[in-house]
């Protein structure tokens, strides 16, 4: 029996391969800077006192990660592993 198989990637993976690697500018992005956001103004604006300090930190905790993982994923994505 002759080897069919091909070492080569097809031009289907790769093209499944680049849409994986565009998750940063996908919709979890835009969903937890979304949340984070939220979660800040709510602190600000709706709640007071020890509650609106704990949704104020967990917006700005959310907001700074997805921040750093969107620029950390794009640099390593740019420059290699």
């Amino acid at each position: 029996m002759a080897d069919t198989t091909d070492t080569e990637p097809s031009q289907a993976s790769n093209a499944e391969r680049y849409r994986s690697m565009t998750l940063p500018g996908g919709q979890g992005l835009w969903l937890s800077t979304g949340v984070g956001i939220a979660l800040l103004l709510a602190g600000m604006f709706v709640f007071e006192g020890t509650m609106a300090g704990v949704l104020g930190l967990w917006g700005v905790s959310l907001l700074a990660t997805s921040i750093a993982g969107y620029v950390m994923y794009r640099l390593w994505y740019q420059y290699g592993s």
